[in-house]
C-alpha cells in the first residue's frame, strides 16, 4: 500500500517526503529498494504466523486460547519516505 501511495503521489506531482510522508508496515523485501526507500514498521512475520497457527490449532482441538492478544513487539525502520 505504501508503494502504491508513493506512485500515486508522484503521478500527481507530489514529492515524497517533502509534500507527503509515507510509512509502510511489515518491512517487505522491496521497501529498501523502492524510490524513495520506504520508512516502515517492522514486525517478526514468522513469529506472527507461528503464534497464529498454534492458536488456531488449539481452538480446533477445543482448547481455550490463554492470551488471544500477544504483543510480539516491533521496530521502526527509518528510510527516505518519511
Amino acid at each position: 500500500l505504501a508503494q502504491g501511495a508513493i506512485i500515486e503521489a508522484q503521478s500527481r506531482g507530489l514529492q515524497v517526503p517533502r509534500d507527503l510522508a509515507v510509512i509502510g508496515f511489515g518491512d517487505l523485501d522491496f521497501a529498501a529498494g523502492n524510490q524513495p526507500a520506504i520508512t516502515t514498521v517492522s514486525v517478526d512475520r514468522q513469529i506472527i504466523g507461528q503464534r497464529a497457527a498454534t492458536m488456531l490449532a488449539d481452538r480446533i482441538e477445543g482448547s481455550e486460547v490463554d492470551a488471544p492478544i500477544v504483543d510480539i513487539g516491533f521496530h521502526f525502520v527509518e528510510r527516505e519516505s518519511a
